[in-house]
């Protein structure tokens, strides 16, 4: 209105007396000339979207997504040219995605008239496109899609080393797949299949790391003319692969009273692996590895460790617990390469020559599922943990972890591990005993009769949740009971022990928890086999001993490849500053099964 007035202002005598004759659907400008009305208002609302998308641009390459997406949810794309739209979406699908809003992003890519476009565009922004595609596509867990963008992106490519940056960004993407989804037989496309199959092949013989090259060389055979064949990834392109394969190695490992279960599930585990490996096809003439063990429970680690290094070892694997770790790292530089089974939050190890610190630790987990929160919107948490050492030693990290990012840890929740009803124990940090004291002052004061339904908290919108599934079965039904049904919870792998209870784990539906990869079915070459009578901690040991194995065997290898993990059964196994950390898939309880989510 205020634009048509002030061109109504500035218009002569004579226009004015026309505009008295002209329709309403029309206005007249200074010279006199009549245009549509809803045609000027189109001009300026795409002059306007055009200085928005520009704006966003700048604010996007400032790093001020916020700002950059406010701008662009004020954009009318209807209003934007074909160029503009497709700059315009891609724009949003990258904001989102540098903010980990991956579905957001997938949703831009997905629009049709995007869709549409991509063909028409010049080689430099399909390409761009194509990468943002495939990132998305990966993020999402659409391993297929993101490969098959990025063979597309390979096809734009000219130069060699351009092409050998696509093959090793799909290789990357192999390499974390789940086995079952390598061996997939229905995948479409030449090129889709040939990578799958060479990834499946590698994955096989992970623990025959001076095999890789002989696999890449047999694929050839069976994949001519395939892009990898004539630019493989740069994890075949060296000219040896390095397998530690020791002639001795020994386990140092506390064999006697408390610790003699979880010494045991150790062993099989890394039994497992051992004979896994010799029972490859067509490779049990390879030579692997004498085993020596050596009890520590009653001698000091320097001693144990001492007499191994003059019994001829050539590695060492272990010790196992944390104190003997401690000291170990005491004695300062070794002389074997040597694999602890347990961690230590130690500065001064990853000084320490030769010394590789690997296990279980709960810490690695909290920060992925504070990295998911974080991502997830979530900034109040109620932390629910074991009354124990390991409970609130975990807690405290995660606390700490969680308030420094900006989050707030609402309330803090030790139970007893004695502890059977948790409505009693979950009440009082959920705020219903005051609610309740509020309905019986009403029904006190107001009338006796007044029907009041408590309520909970409402500044709570994550539970993180640490137990085993004993407890983690009776602490999600009393979340529901106290009106909490809809708050949604995460916790850690200690919730599954790879065993199938539909019957009893119903009650964990909804539940999403960060996951050792073999408790889910289709992860590995082959499944483990723990007993499935073991306690959830002793079986998750196994999955230990079963890694220790692979990493002995691949040490160099995760040096040389710090941008690529192996496939490990406790996670994505990575070697950084003298640590093997563990990337944990995420898998949710769905009507009392375990399923792998992204």
């Amino acid at each position: 209105m205020t634009i048509l007035a002030f061109i109504g202002g500035c218009a002569p005598t004579s226009s004015l007396q026309k505009l008295k004759n002209t329709p309403d659907s029309a206005i007249i400008d200074d010279a006199g000339l009549v245009y549509q009305k809803d045609s000027v208002l189109l001009d300026i609302a795409q002059w306007s979207d055009k200085q928005n998308l520009s704006q966003a641009e700048v604010f996007s390459a400032a790093g001020q997504l916020e700002s950059s997406n406010k701008v662009l949810d004020n954009i009318n794309p209807e209003n934007l040219n074909n160029r503009r739209f497709v700059t315009f979406t891609l724009l949003a699908a990258r904001n989102y995605s540098a903010q980990f809003k991956m579905q957001l992003a997938a949703e831009k890519l997905d629009n049709p008239r995007f869709k549409s476009l991509i063909g028409r565009q010049g080689t430099e922004l399909k390409q761009k496109i194509l990468n943002t595609q495939a990132d998305v596509a990966f993020a999402n867990g659409n391993y297929y899609q993101a490969i098959e963008n990025l063979i597309a992106l390979g096809r734009l490519a000219k130069r060699k080393s351009h092409i050998r940056n696509i093959h090793d960004k799909i290789w990357a993407v192999t390499v974390r797949m789940p086995y079952q989804q390598l061996k997939q037989k229905n995948a479409k496309g030449f090129v889709l299949n040939g990578w799958l199959d060479l990834s499946a092949n590698s994955r096989l013989f992970q623990t025959h790391p001076d095999e890789q090259s002989y696999i890449l060389s047999q694929w050839r055979r069976s994949w001519k003319g395939h892009p990898a064949s004539k630019v493989p990834p740069t994890f075949f392109g060296r000219s040896t692969f390095w397998n530690s394969n020791p002639d001795q190695i020994a386990l140092l490992l506390p064999l006697q009273d408390d610790y003699y279960t979880p010494s045991q599930s150790i062993i099989q585990g890394f039994m497992s692996a051992y004979y896994q490996t010799m029972n490859l096809e067509g490779k049990k003439s390879l030579n692997l590895p004498e085993l020596r063990l050596y009890d520590t429970s009653n001698r000091t680690i320097s001693d144990v460790y001492n007499q191994a290094v003059d019994d001829g070892m050539e590695m060492v694997i272990g010790p196992l617990r944390q104190s003997e770790v401690k000291d170990l790292i005491l004695t300062g530089d070794l002389p074997l390469p040597t694999l602890t089974l347990n961690r230590l939050e130690n500065e001064q190890a990853t000084k320490i020559e030769n010394l590789f610190q690997f296990g279980l630790s709960t810490l690695d987990e909290l920060k992925q599922i504070a990295d998911r929160a974080w991502i997830k919107g979530h900034r109040n948490i109620l932390m629910i943990a074991p009354e124990n050492s390991w409970g609130k030693r975990s807690s405290e990290f995660f606390k700490q972890h969680w308030t420094s990012r900006g989050g707030d840890l609402t309330a803090d929740v030790l139970y007893p591990l004695s502890v059977n009803d948790f409505t009693k124990l979950l009440k009082k940090p959920l705020h219903i005993d005051l609610s309740e004291n509020r309905g019986l002052a009403i029904k006190r004061f107001i009338n006796s009769r007044v029907n009041y339904t408590a309520r909970r908290r409402q500044d709570i919108d994550l539970v993180v949740m640490l137990g085993y599934p004993l407890k983690a079965r009776q602490i999600k039904p009393a979340l529901d009971f106290l009106y909490a049904s809809d708050v949604p919870v995460i916790a850690s792998s200690h919730i599954y022990n790879g065993v199938n209870q539909v019957g009893l784990d119903r009650d964990l539906s909804g539940v999403e928890f960060s996951s050792m990869p073999w408790t889910l079915s289709g992860q590995l070459p082959i499944d483990l086999q723990p007993d499935n009578q073991l306690h959830t901690a002793y079986r998750h040991l196994y999955a230990l001993g079963h890694d220790s194995f692979l990493i002995a065997r691949n040490l160099n290898n995760l040096e040389l490849s710090k941008s690529l993990p192996l496939f490990g059964s406790t996670g994505l196994l990575s070697l950084k500053e003298g640590a093997i950390t563990r990337e944990q898939k995420w898998a949710k309880f769905e009507r009392g099964k375990a399923i792998e989510i992204y």
